[in-house]
């Protein structure tokens, strides 16, 4: 039997780092999000095929969709920290690196108890 690592990044579109220069994350709250709909999309597409995945969640997301979070591990993922905002951290001292991962961490803590 082969073995597959499965992730998925949960963020929505409008938070790729292919928009950094385009969209500020000050203008994230003014887009529609996509990223529940779309994930439980996904979620349902993993439980046909029995697959299960880590999941790297947005500390962002986890703050206003937690729901979102609780389902993907009712579901049995693996919930994994994609830090707080998709910042690119090469651009940002280990300080703030840090802050911004702990911060993230414990959002998550608290919506999963682990």
């Amino acid at each position: 039997m082969i073995t597959n690592a499965l992730t998925v990044d949960v963020e929505d579109y409008f938070q790729v780092s292919a928009f950094r220069k385009q969209v500020s994350p000050d203008e994230w709250p003014h887009f529609e999000s996509r990223v529940v709909a779309n994930t439980h999309r996904v979620l349902d597409v993993f439980d046909d095929g029995g697959a299960t995945a880590t999941f790297f969640v947005l500390g962002w997301i986890a703050e206003r969709h937690p729901q979102l979070v609780r389902d993907i591990a009712s579901r049995g993922h693996e919930i994994a920290c994609h830090g707080l905002r998709w910042t690119s951290y090469q651009l940002v001292d280990r300080e703030t690196e840090r802050a911004h991962m702990a911060e993230a961490v414990q959002i998550l803590r608290d919506l999963t108890g682990r």
